[in-house]
Parts: C-alpha cells; structure tokens; sequence
C-alpha cells in the first residue's frame, strides 16, 4: 500500500425512490451514524470514503465517492447527468414499502443506459422492521433476473451495509484492473 494517496478513485452514485434509506445507508457507512429524522435530498449531495481493500492478498487504498441522488421523480434528468462516470450503483428499495421494490427496474434500466459496465448491487433496506412486506425470495429473484449484487441492510443497526460498500469496491477494483490490463 502506499501512502502517496489513493491508488483508485471509484464513483458510486445511490438510486432509489425517496425515503427509501439511501442517505442513511451512505451515512452508516461513512460516519457510522444513522439519522432518526428523514430530510428529502434536494439534487445530490457527496460523501467521500478512502477505504483500504484487500483482494488476493493485495492492497488498494480507495477513494469512494458516493453521490446521493434525489428520489423525487422531478429530478429525473438531472439524476441521468449526475450517473455519468460511475463505477458503481447501489438500488435500494424499502421492504417495509412495496412500491418502491416495483420501481427498480426503472431505476437499473435509466443506470444501465448511462454505464452499462458497472457494478450494480440491489440493496433490500430497512430488514430490521417488523412491518416487512417485501419477503427475501422477491429481492433474490430480481437479483437473478437482473444479474446483480444483493444486500439484506439495515442502515439503522449497521447489518451488511459495510458488506455492500465493500464488496462493489471490490468488484469495482477487478474491473478496471482489467480494463488496465487490456491497454
């Protein structure tokens, strides 16, 4: 590892309907905090993570750059803009809210179309809440269907959000090696 700054510089922007729990997944992950009061995010707002990742015993100083974008459908185009240049997505849908589990596909699809090679990981939050209506069966068989990454996460007690963070940096890192490699 070296110490002259990161040796990878990976953006990740977070998808989903509003008050789905993307702020508070990035939160938990950044600041190991979680916040009891919903605040709608207003365009996108930016978090930085310089993580040290570990993959076949090599390590990689990582700067993450996680852009929180707004849910609200009148963001739609400014979400399209702000997806350019990701390396990675995390879609997270509310298990406890059934509607936002059927918007994903629009939301892998207007990703997919902006960066159709990167790591995308579907993310079933809120799983700690006994008002669960959205069972894990349905969050594996979009996973299937879509080809991605899946995530039980809980942003207010922590569980898998770590896990998610990482792995898709992990991912991430394998592709553009890679793409490295091939040059």
């Amino acid at each position: 590892m070296t110490d002259e700054g990161p040796q990878y510089v990976l953006k990740m922007v977070a998808l989903g309907d509003g008050a789905v729990g993307k702020t508070s997944c990035i939160m938990r992950y950044t600041e190991n905090r979680f916040g009891e009061q919903y605040k709608a995010t207003i365009g996108t707002s930016i978090a930085v993570k310089i993580v040290n990742i570990e993959i076949d015993g090599e390590h990689f100083q990582t700067q993450v750059v996680l852009w929180d974008l707004a849910g609200q459908p009148t963001y739609k185009d400014l979400r399209q803009r702000y997806m350019t240049g990701s390396s990675m997505a995390f879609i997270v849908y509310d298990v406890t809210r059934p509607d936002t589990y059927l918007n994903v596909n629009e939301w892998y699809n207007s990703f997919r179309s902006v960066c159709p090679e990167a790591v995308i990981a579907l993310v079933a939050n809120k799983v700690d809440r006994a008002d669960r209506l959205v069972p894990r069966e349905a969050g594996e068989m979009l996973r299937k269907w879509l080809s991605v990454r899946y995530f039980e996460t809980s942003a207010r007690t922590g569980h898998n959000i770590n896990k998610l963070f990482e792995e898709c940096t992990k991912l991430a890192i394998l592709q553009e090696r890679e793409r490295d490699s091939e040059i």
